[in-house]
């Protein structure tokens, strides 16, 4: 067994993917961490969770013919008679519970005493719902008649980290969120200051203290304080293809050296959207809004559209549109929506050569949750004319500006400038824009780089962005799925910050 984890508001597990998957140096593909319990209060996350707990109580390269047969959507549970025992096991690690209800409490700490021993280093994870740190949340709250951030709980989960810290004493402790921590206020006071002294000092002048730190190397000294920007971590400087930055604190108990921590440090190697996305098999967009019997036909036509309102501004896109239509007017096979499941294509693995044994499993013979949403007809034209536009301009139109007027929306403030990136193609040649859970409302913000496909990213692409293993299965409806990726830490970047806790706490 390795060092236990505890993972609280663990969303679908990203962080405790990267944890629970990290092998030290020399332990011959011995995990360095177990998971020992794992909390979620949304109910497709925590049976994702549920799922992939089930997964990992096997061996890599190891898990069971039922598990594949499962996800594929070929059996009804993931376990059989022979592996019950794992599936129970799994199903007393991640746990649905809510935190700050009494009862759900009771049973976290139940568990938690469980899995850990004074004697013994542990690690507690996760990240705090950020609804109230989030600059979109904050400028919702401000529309709120009567809210006062200092009555929003929301402000304050982060001090379950600091009941669990106080009360069982982890050698470590990993929290994440947004940037917007930096500069959240309430009572006209910046919140995190207090959340670094709160958790350095968790139950006050005699309760455990930590040290915390940033993740990040600078130089070689190990500093006493930090400014708050060097908490925050750029996804894209460490192997991610997505321009995703959060605040990561690291907290040490005292006593544990920072002197032989291998702390992060960043690369200026940068991964595309097309290195994890250019041999996924196409897909097209279903029609809200009309008949898509024949698709050729259909995208021929809204390919078209595209291309006569382009005309007078941009005839270069006018161009390449009018070509794609021509195209796809002769095309004899639809590629369809996806689905939970569907066959891979002589592509499909093609992925960079640092992620390749990361992402793939040789056992999955089919590619999950490569799924898309439906959309307006209106919407497609706008999307066929925006990925054009990006592919030949090298950006993604920005607002009123850079849209023809006849792919006007009917939105308010559109003329005004405030919302350029509504419709918003990631750039094949780059990482992605963050990944957000907003892909569960709708895809104008992840508009697919392929002008051929004009469509937003399915589920699988936006997990491949967020460096999630093709094995990774998303419960819940399509919706569910994608807000369990927007919402999770890279499992990649997770790894990577385990290396550097398993470097302290080893090295202690």
């Amino acid at each position: 067994m390795g060092i236990p984890v505890v993972d609280i508001f663990a969303g679908p597990g990203g962080l405790g993917e990267g944890f629970a998957s990290y092998v030290a140096p020399g332990r011959k593909g011995e995990r360095a961490f177990s998971i020992g319990v794992s909390a979620e209060m949304e109910a497709n996350a925590a049976r994702t969770l549920r799922l992939r707990a089930f997964f990992r109580k096997f061996a890599r390269g190891h898990a069971p013919r039922s598990y594949y047969d499962y996800v594929a959507g070929w059996r009804a549970e993931p376990w059989t008679a022979k592996t019950q025992p794992e599936w129970r096991a799994a199903l007393e690690e991640a746990l649905q519970l809510e935190l700050g209800r009494a009862d759900h409490d009771a049973l976290l700490h139940e568990r938690i005493s469980r899995v850990v021993r004074k004697d013994q280093p542990w690690v507690l994870i996760g990240g705090p719902p950020c609804q109230a740190y989030s600059l979109v949340g904050r400028a919702r709250n401000k529309g709120i008649v009567g809210y006062r951030a200092e009555a929003d709980k929301r402000h304050f989960l982060y001090q379950h980290y600091l009941h669990i810290v106080q009360r069982y004493a982890p050698a470590a402790f990993v929290m994440e969120n947004v940037k917007g921590i930096l500069s959240s206020r309430v009572n006209d006071e910046l919140m995190f200051p207090k959340i670094v002294e709160d958790l350095s000092r968790p139950g006050g002048r005699h309760g455990p203290k930590y040290q915390v730190t940033p993740l990040l190397l600078k130089g070689s000294e190990l500093l006493e304080t930090h400014l708050p920007k060097e908490f925050v971590l750029r996804a894209e400087e460490f192997g991610v293809p997505q321009a995703r930055h959060r605040v990561v604190l690291l907290g040490v108990a005292e006593g544990i050296s920072l002197h032989q921590a291998k702390l992060l440090e960043p690369t200026s190697d940068r991964f595309s959207v097309d290195d994890v996305l250019g041999g996924m098999p196409p897909l097209r967009s279903g029609l809200t809004d009309e008949d898509d019997e024949n698709w050729p036909l259909v995208a021929s036509t809204l390919l078209r559209r595209a291309a006569n309102s382009a005309m007078a501004d941009e005839p270069a896109v006018a161009k390449r549109l009018r070509d794609l239509s021509a195209k796809a007017a002769r095309q004899k096979t639809d590629p369809g929506s996806g689905g939970r499941w569907m066959p891979k294509t002589a592509k499909s693995d093609s992925v960079p050569k640092h992620l390749d044994t990361w992402l793939l499993d040789k056992k999955l013979d089919g590619i999950l949750n490569h799924e898309v949403r439906d959309h307006m007809s209106e919407d497609l034209v706008r999307y066929a004319y925006a990925s054009a536009f990006a592919e030949i301009n090298t950006h993604s139109p920005r607002g009123a500006k850079e849209f023809p007027s006849a792919l006007h929306p009917a939105h308010k403030n559109w003329e005004s400038g405030k919302f350029v990136d509504r419709f918003k193609v990631q750039l094949s040649q780059h990482p992605s824009s963050t990944v957000t859970s907003h892909l569960s409302k709708d895809g104008h913000y992840f508009i697919h780089p392929d002008p051929s496909q004009f469509r937003s990213l399915s589920v699988r692409e936006a997990a491949r962005l967020q460096t999630f293993p093709e094995n990774y299965f998303f419960e819940g409806s399509r919706g569910a799925q994608y807000k369990q990726v927007g919402n999770a830490v890279p499992p990649w970047l997770a790894q990577q910050i385990a290396a550097t806790v398993y470097s302290v706490i080893s090295g202690r």
